[in-house]
């Protein structure tokens, strides 16, 4: 089977679609990720085949919304943004299938061209969620957004479901009134944070709750790191080992000098999960998903109206709580963490997701009831 991945050139997505991609390509198939030119180094750092297939871009150059905006406009430029990215790979994936004609298409949900290439071919094209799927709303701007795409270049401008939505979240971290109206396959998260190595300061045994401070791989670029010196300078004086794992580029910029705060490297957030009392980060769904597989509660500062719905459905499962980034005050920062490392209650709750996250299927299982299904002629 010819299995055609695509995805956006943004870390994170790439990363979610990885341990299916690999369950697929270890059942001796032939996985070959569509991403634009710029980006094919992180594909090949995941250990699959990258096909460059459309122009760079330079993701800190998207257009943003700024701080005032309402809702309405931050969600039309979001959903340009995801049409312009999608607009760049587009004419590189017709390239790519007079060569390579897929029997399947897997995307990850904020790219739009790999879809509009399955339903021109009239194969199955299988949607793989990265967290709770997007609220009424972005759901709505996204749908207008791959209309005007597809129109843009000449093909039906009907939208159609996906085949299949490879669904990663748990019952406790979704909210059903926002699925996606197709057939859903439960697939438990598997996190790829990326390649790394184990740090050697994960060797020293805690001797305080051990907290990491974290706002993800995109928005240290974007005002993020002014909000992890906030959280640090709030809680460095309590009694708290306090993690920061920040990038080459970023490490200078968080300035916090005080025991108990250590600023390390970047490194994959599942090697020290379990070492972990406490995370607090951005709401971003697979830092989300990550913890919760290790059953670690958590303290979120949902930046963007879609980490809120994850910051929401978090605190609804009982797993955690979320502050709002700009107008908390320090103590308010203080007593949301006493609280989740105080109250066992929290980490209870993030145990029974944890316990949901296990009993759902593997990639490996996905995988293969994907090959079933295209190997007894499905056409999505």
């Amino acid at each position: 089977m010819k299995v055609l991945v695509t995805s956006s050139p943004l870390l994170t997505h790439l990363w979610d679609v990885v341990p299916l991609s690999w369950a697929l390509r270890s059942r001796g198939h032939d996985v070959r990720v569509a991403t634009l030119s710029n980006f094919t180094d992180r594909v090949v750092a995941t250990g699959l085949t990258a096909v460059p297939a459309g122009q760079p871009v330079d993701i800190d150059r998207m257009p943003q919304a700024g701080d005032g905006a309402g809702l309405d406009e931050r969600l039309a430029v979001f959903a340009r943004s995801v049409a312009r990215m999608s607009g760049l790979l587009a004419p590189g994936l017709d390239e790519v299938v007079e060569d390579f004609r897929p029997d399947l298409v897997l995307h990850e949900p904020l790219e739009l061209a790999g879809p509009m290439v399955a339903q021109e071919l009239g194969v199955p094209a299988v949607h793989q969620s990265w967290g709770p799927a997007h609220g009424p709303r972005a759901a709505a701007a996204l749908r207008r957004a791959a209309a005007r795409l597809r129109e843009r270049f000449g093909r039906p401008v009907e939208v159609r479901p996906p085949s299949l939505v490879v669904d990663v979240c748990p019952p406790s971290f979704q909210d059903p009134g926002y699925r996606l109206a197709a057939p859903h396959q439960s697939m438990r998260y598997v996190p790829f944070n990326g390649p790394g190595a184990l740090p050697a300061w994960l060797a020293e045994p805690a001797k305080r709750p051990r907290v990491c401070v974290t706002v993800g791989t995109v928005l240290p670029g974007h005002g993020g790191l002014s909000l992890v010196s906030r959280i640090v300078r709030a809680i460095a004086p309590l009694d708290l080992d306090i993690v920061v794992p920040l990038r080459a580029e970023h490490a200078g910029q968080v300035d916090v000098d005080a025991p108990g705060v250590r600023v390390v490297g970047w490194f994959p957030l599942r090697l020290a999960a379990h070492t972990l009392d406490l995370v607090i980060h951005q709401a971003g769904p697979g830092t989300a998903l990550t913890l919760l597989g290790f059953g670690v509660p958590q303290l979120t500062f949902p930046i963007g109206a879609e980490r809120q719905v994850n910051a929401q459905i978090l605190a609804r499962c009982g797993a955690g709580r979320w502050l709002p980034h700009r107008t908390v005050t320090d103590a308010e920062i203080v007593a949301a963490v006493d609280a989740l490392l105080s109250d066992r209650a929290y980490r209870a709750a993030a145990g029974r997701v944890a316990a949901e996250i296990a009993a759902q299927p593997t990639p490996a299982d996905v995988a293969a009831i994907l090959d079933q299904r295209v190997a007894a002629g499905w056409t999505g």
